[in-house]
């Protein structure tokens, strides 16, 4: 098929953020002609995660855009929780000598990973809308390319696999009808806004305030992310949401003794929309990556991590021939874990079970440090972590098995036991 445009690319990668661009850099550095299409033009914000763990920021280096996103100044972070007047502080276990995270926005972020795409080789259509797919998506007619809407007006964009990487609400993943599985209700919202000229620390703090959490992440050139994470049933009587987050905010004196004289520069964003879920991921000539294929409780902070992670594999998999299998395969075994943690994650604190955790992190370092590197990857909650604190057991599940057992049920299995 010959496109009305002339354009024709080995892959057509639908989303430029995170996850897009750091798959259109892996296949143009190997020598691939790479499509990368967004509707949005760059610099652009998206509602994220914004930490970047040591695991994440070795990522960066080896993009070669490390120095330029610390040229953004954003401080090294260890983390700290503080419950009842208590806290602890703890660094990751290094990883290529850097035991710290960073908070960067995505503003920032993105931009720089969609010049190094460019730099590399990679085609970019910003402000351009894809409408429909060539092709059904089926074995006898497989996904061959893409029509678009740009500012000029509408383009057909030909390649040989068409990847969605543009986030929960993907339009490839609507195209090819891949639903929604393993739905796992979330119990918290997470709203945040930025703020310029807060008191800075090299930490990032989770305030611990049953039901509510609020934390301070200070980020990338002067600005700090603050947010309120709580029970998502309260959403419906809050009235005001920008009030509601002020007098949240208020209510940690510690948190807004560092606010004392900033300036909030944004709106509050957030959702209360943050289900984790599943979807097929491949499919005849088309494949999901990042938050398009599975997507996790954002305080997990796994957002950036998990699409680097999935634009390398499925990178690997397309240079090698074996993407439809070798792809799927990796994300059902290297995801369970950590989607069970989030359903914890997701759930509102309680002072009980934050007291003994305390009691135990504040005389432990090393299990201090085992807990804060489960966020980077370097330990695995239900055998560094969560066998060694009393009860711990009981409240994020007996083992990742049990946890997703609700969740992993055939659905012909489900609608028997209801």
């Amino acid at each position: 098929m010959t496109p009305a445009n002339g354009l024709a690319f080995d892959a057509v990668i639908v989303g430029a953020r995170a996850a897009g661009a750091s798959l259109a850099l892996l296949l143009a550095k190997a020598g691939w002609r790479v499509a990368l299409i967004d509707r949005a033009s760059f610099p652009s914000d998206t509602m994220s995660t914004h930490v970047i763990y040591p695991n994440t920021i070795a990522r960066l280096d080896a993009y070669g855009v490390l120095d330029r996103v610390m040229a953004h100044r954003p401080p090294p972070l260890y983390t700290a929780w503080h419950h009842e007047g208590r806290m602890f502080v703890a660094p990751h276990q290094p990883i290529e000598g850097r035991d710290w995270a960073i908070c960067v926005r995505r503003i920032t972020l993105d931009a720089i990973l969609l010049e190094r795409a460019r730099e590399a080789g990679a085609t970019v259509f910003e402000n351009t809308q894809v409408d429909s797919l060539i092709g059904a998506g089926t074995a006898g007619d497989p996904v061959r390319g893409v029509v678009a809407t740009t500012p000029a007006g509408p383009i057909t964009v030909l390649g040989s696999v068409v990847i969605g990487a543009d986030g929960v609400s993907s339009t490839v993943a609507s195209l090819v009808g891949a639903a929604r599985t393993k739905v796992m209700p979330t119990e918290t919202m997470l709203y945040f806004a930025y703020w310029t000229g807060a008191k800075i620390r090299n930490t990032q703090d989770f305030f611990f305030e049953p039901p509510w959490v609020c934390a301070h992440f200070p980020a990338d050139d002067g600005h700090h992310v603050v947010t309120m994470n709580g029970p998502v049933a309260e959403r419906a009587g809050i009235r005001d949401l920008e009030a509601f987050y002020l007098e949240k905010i208020r209510s940690v004196p510690q948190l807004w003794a560092r606010l004392e004289g900033a300036t909030k520069v944004s709106r509050v964003l957030g959702t209360t929309r943050l289900d984790g879920y599943y979807r097929q991921h491949t499919g005849p000539g088309w494949a999901l990556i990042g938050d398009a294929a599975h997507f996790k409780h954002p305080a997990g902070a796994q957002g950036i991590w998990d699409a680097f992670e999935s634009s390398r594999v499925l990178a690997d998999g397309l240079l090698a021939g074996d993407w439809m299998e070798s792809y799927p395969a990796w994300r059902d075994r290297e995801s369970r874990e950590f989607y069970a943690f989030s359903k914890h994650l997701a759930e509102p604190p309680g002072d009980e079970g934050l007291r003994r955790t305390m009691d135990i992190l504040i005389r432990d370092a090393d299990l201090a440090r085992r807990m804060v590197d489960v966020w980077s990857r370097t330990s695995r909650p239900w055998v560094d972590v969560i066998p060694h604190i009393a009860g711990m057991d009981r409240i994020a599940g007996a083992s990742i098995d049990a946890v997703l057992a609700p969740f992993e049920m055939p659905p012909v299995d489900a609608a028997a036991s209801a």
